[in-house]
């Protein structure tokens, strides 16, 4: 992935604001992840955008802050999420 600097800006752009990560999800004991209908609350469900953004880790301590490091270990985020993809990365299948 090429940066052109360490901006906590560039990071977030790479987010395409799809939503998805902000539905609560299930893991079973095979460590399946099963996403569910239900958003976050503070998840605006028609602009997929969050109405808390700027404080949502002091607001929503909860709330997964994604780092280069998470993104590359979670197996819940999905092959288009725009994280994912700015490091190349697919699920293993």
């Amino acid at each position: 992935m090429k940066k052109s600097s360490n901006s906590s800006d560039n990071w977030e752009d790479l987010c395409e604001k799809c939503g998805i990560c902000c539905f609560e999800k299930i893991e079973n004991d095979n460590g399946t992840i099963f996403f569910t209908a239900t958003p976050c609350r503070y998840l605006d469900v028609v602009t997929r955008e969050c109405k808390i953004y700027p404080r949502r880790f002091e607001i929503y301590p909860e709330c997964v802050q994604l780092t280069e490091t998470l993104v590359q270990k979670l197996n819940w985020l999905h092959d288009d999420c725009g994280y994912r993809k700015a490091f190349g990365l697919k699920r293993r299948t």
